[in-house]
């Protein structure tokens, strides 16, 4: 079991629409979702999201029109790489190992 799976096991679900998801997305703690419920569905797209670029190597991330920068993916994926116990240099290993 891993330690995301650990932390989501006692996390209260969400039964909303996409829209419902992406307003809860936008205010966490407040009206929207709590961070246990924010983690857990990140968790559940990272893992998603995994097994669809195994299956299509060229599978982009964001729809086209995404407004996300450069900056805020650092973030993202530096915060994944500590959560995983993951340096750089040990992902830039996997990558030089799997081409």
């Amino acid at each position: 079991m891993s330690k995301f799976e650990k932390m989501t096991a006692d996390t209260q679900a969400v039964d909303a629409s996409v829209d419902g998801v992406l307003r809860a997305l936008r205010s966490p703690g407040n009206d929207g979702m709590s961070l246990e419920q924010l983690q857990a569905l990140f968790a559940e797209v990272v893992r998603a999201y995994a097994h669809l670029r195994e299956s299509d190597k060229e599978l982009a991330p964001f729809p086209s029109n995404s407004d996300v920068s450069a900056t805020e993916v650092a973030i993202a994926a530096t915060g994944i790489l500590e959560a995983a116990d993951m340096a750089a240099f040990e992902l830039g290993m996997w990558q030089t190992l799997k081409n």
